[in-house]
């Protein structure tokens, strides 16, 4: 009886463990990709979906998604552009989330 119960809650504990599906930042911790919405002096904003002429201030009260700044050098990088990155060290948990880019790689699409 004790083996039942025993394994009736390995079965119910196992069950909730599921990973999330959807975008790179869940999957891999230290790499994600998607677009840029923004671009300033040493940072960009990278989204999972594409926004044309918007603003983070546009989009933030509607967006539903991933979100990070990226602190890195941004004289090659415009918004709109879909990229895959890599990041140096950890992540800060805010929204946006905050971190610094180890590489960033510009995806053709």
């Amino acid at each position: 009886m004790k083996r039942i119960m025993v394994l009736a809650m390995m079965v119910m504990l196992l069950a909730g463990c599921s990973s999330k599906e959807g975008s790179a930042i869940n999957r891999y911790p230290n790499e994600g990709g998607g677009f840029i919405i923004e671009v300033t002096e040493n940072r960009i904003l990278v989204v999972d979906k594409k926004y044309m002429n918007k603003t983070w201030k546009d989009i933030m009260g509607e967006y539903v998604g991933e979100a990070i700044w990226l602190r890195t050098n941004t004289r090659n990088l415009k918004p709109g552009q879909k990229i895959h990155y890599k990041i140096k060290g950890g992540i800060d948990e805010s929204y946006p989330s905050q971190a610094d880019a180890k590489e960033i790689k510009i995806v053709k699409e």
